[in-house]
């Protein structure tokens, strides 16, 4: 058995114990402890659906308690007006929060940290100054008489059974949590806390991602208010001010973002220490703020961090065996796959690309060249949505492309890499490959949460292929490592696997070998050659002239945003204006025999 394998189980025969002592408790405890135990109960929780928002995705949310307020007034609600049972209520409450969840995540999801914090924020208060000022929510004195749900002729009404009723809540929250961290949708979390751009150019939808990220959170919320509504049989506003959202923000933070136990651990502190420092009397608050402070000066990361997804390659790789080779895409030799006419973009006053055209054929591979500054890598952002055109059109096998969201260009066909390397560093290198064909799976996230065989069977067909394109760039044995503990090479590497494994008819490489050594050049110029032969074409921006000529069918070249020459390698290196863009004059080098000497250090570098 590996150490991650042995360390894995070791954590889950620890959760399982505290897990069990924690259902045992009502058997050995004061009713006092269980009242403590019951409010830990609640903040897990909470803690867990938060950290679904927080520590999964990322984003920073102040007004959480705004779902855990939906919930616990829409039992209460139902109960007193429509004489719901709690178990009735229960659907609505989920279907409420989650609405909510919709409606606060649409429309501010496109912002970003401190602007999405005052947003949430915001929206916290707001519902709970109209809980405070509706009648039929009872206004500032909240609604009394909810009834104590019932089981089957078994009210659960005492400290005991309501502590029971919270374990098997705890427990639903927590399975679903896990399996959650564990799907394709935890990934694409996980991707996007990494590098939001990066996960929408790879194929991720990141709106749409952040936005059931959202929806998720909100439904655990709106579970908790339920069982808070049961808890007490009175609820008022109170109880869901801007404190309670920072109270179970502090857990997740506390706890370690991202980190399941370390939700719980937080959960314990948060709810359990104050009441152990009863003794302090009025110096216990003050007294669990400096410990708080402590414990976040001493362990920055939480008190238990997350722990690093390892998502298991198939047992191909557990066995060292070989891959077979990815299939051959058939391709229709000399097909216009995209048609740039008249492309210009301007960033203010500046016009960096101006007047831009060119075709892009099936089955090439086709180079942008130019000095630094020329517009190449502005060309590649207008293809692939990360920025808009000013003016222009791009055709995309005759249909517009132009304005299209990233991921949606990269669902047509069209994948890049980046002149900086920008992947996910803390997820594997086989999770990285397994995010950039998110696209390529269709079974819906509630099929995969509940394990059904096709889903099963999906995971299992594209974790293969994953694995099949780590092959094919030469990484199969690193597939379980860390993505930013890979070398240098390996991570350009890396990164070209991530674009291929979305099934891309076009790739567009920018600046591959930069930072390479002689002999990783000579290798990448092979993957190249075998990206093509494998049906895909390539459109690469390279400063390195022996790559480029080595390796193109044709050549563009840029400077000051304008395309100067376009031909075939030896045309390129023949052209006056391209030696006057690169080296500054289109004077012969005097001091060389033949006149060649300035042209030929141009060529073989």
């Amino acid at each position: 058995m590996s150490s991650d394998a042995a360390s894995s189980l070791q954590r889950r025969s620890i959760g399982v114990v505290l897990f069990a002592a924690a259902a045992a408790l009502p058997a050995i405890a004061s009713n006092y402890i269980v009242d403590v135990g019951l409010t830990i109960l609640t903040y897990s929780i909470l803690g867990l659906g938060l950290n679904i928002v927080v520590g999964y995705a990322g984003l920073l949310d102040l007004g959480y308690a705004a779902f855990f307020a939906i919930g616990a007034y829409t039992t209460a609600l139902m109960e007193t007006l429509l004489h719901f049972s709690f178990w009735e209520t229960l659907p609505f409450s989920l279907v409420f929060a989650g609405a909510s969840g919709i409606v606060i995540g649409y429309p501010t999801l496109r912002l970003r940290s401190d602007y999405l914090a005052i947003v949430t924020l915001g929206f916290g208060e707001i519902v709970r100054i109209i809980a405070t000022n509706l009648d039929i929510t009872g206004g500032p004195n909240g609604i009394y008489g909810i009834a104590s749900p019932n089981f089957f002729g078994y009210e659960i009404a005492s400290p005991r059974a309501v502590y029971e009723l919270g374990i098997v809540f705890v427990a639903c929250v927590l399975v679903f949590a896990i399996r959650l961290g564990q799907s394709r949708l935890g990934r694409a979390w996980t991707s996007i806390r990494e590098d939001e751009s990066a996960a929408e150019a790879v194929g991720v939808p990141t709106l749409r991602t952040k936005l059931l990220a959202y929806v998720m959170g909100a439904l655990i919320g709106g579970l908790g208010g339920s069982l808070f509504a049961a808890r007490f049989g009175t609820i008022d506003p109170t109880g869901f001010t801007y404190l309670q959202s920072v109270t179970i923000l502090i857990i997740v933070v506390l706890g370690g973002r991202g980190s399941i136990p370390g939700v719980l651990v937080g959960a314990v502190i948060v709810a359990g220490l104050p009441e152990m420092l009863r003794f302090l009397s009025l110096w216990r608050i003050f007294g669990f703020a400096i410990g708080l402070v402590i414990l976040m000066l001493l362990r920055p990361q939480g008190l238990w961090p997350a722990a690093l997804r390892r998502v298991a390659p198939p047992r191909k790789a557990a066995l060292g065996e070989a891959s077979a080779a990815p299939a051959p895409r058939e391709i229709a030799a000399g097909e216009t796959l995209l048609d740039v006419r008249d492309m210009t973009k301007r960033f203010g006053g500046v016009l960096a690309v101006g007047g831009v055209s060119f075709t892009v054929k099936s089955g090439e591979i086709l180079s942008v060249i130019g000095p630094n500054g020329a517009g190449k890598t502005t060309v590649f952002n207008c293809l692939t949505g990360v920025i808009r055109l000013t003016s222009g059109q791009v055709l995309w096998r005759g249909a517009p492309l132009a304005g299209g969201a990233p991921h949606r260009i990269v669902h047509r066909g069209i994948a890049r890499t980046f002149q900086g390397i920008r992947l996910f560093g803390n997820m594997t290198a086989f999770e990285n490959v397994l995010v950039g064909m998110d696209h390529r799976f269709k079974a819906p996230i509630i099929a995969e949460l509940a394990a059904l065989p096709f889903a099963r069977a999906e995971a299992a067909d594209h974790a293969e292929d994953g694995l099949v394109w780590l092959d094919f760039v030469g990484l199969r044995a690193r597939a379980g490592e860390r993505a930013a503990d890979l070398p240098y090479g390996d991570q350009r590497r890396l990164e070209i696997a991530r674009a291929l494994a979305s099934r891309p008819h076009l790739l567009l490489l920018d600046e591959p070998a930069a930072g390479m050594n002689p002999t990783e050049k000579q290798a990448l110029m092979e993957l190249i050659r075998r990206i093509r032969d494998h049906g895909v074409t390539v459109l690469l921006i390279e400063h390195d002239m022996m790559l480029v000529m080595g390796v193109s069918d044709r050549i563009i070249v840029m400077d000051h945003g304008v395309i100067i020459a376009q031909g075939q390698p030896a045309e390129i290196q023949a052209d006056p204006r391209v030696i006057d863009a690169y080296l500054g004059t289109a004077e012969k080098d005097e001091t060389a025999d033949d006149g060649k000497a300035g042209e030929a250090s141009l060529w073989d570098s």
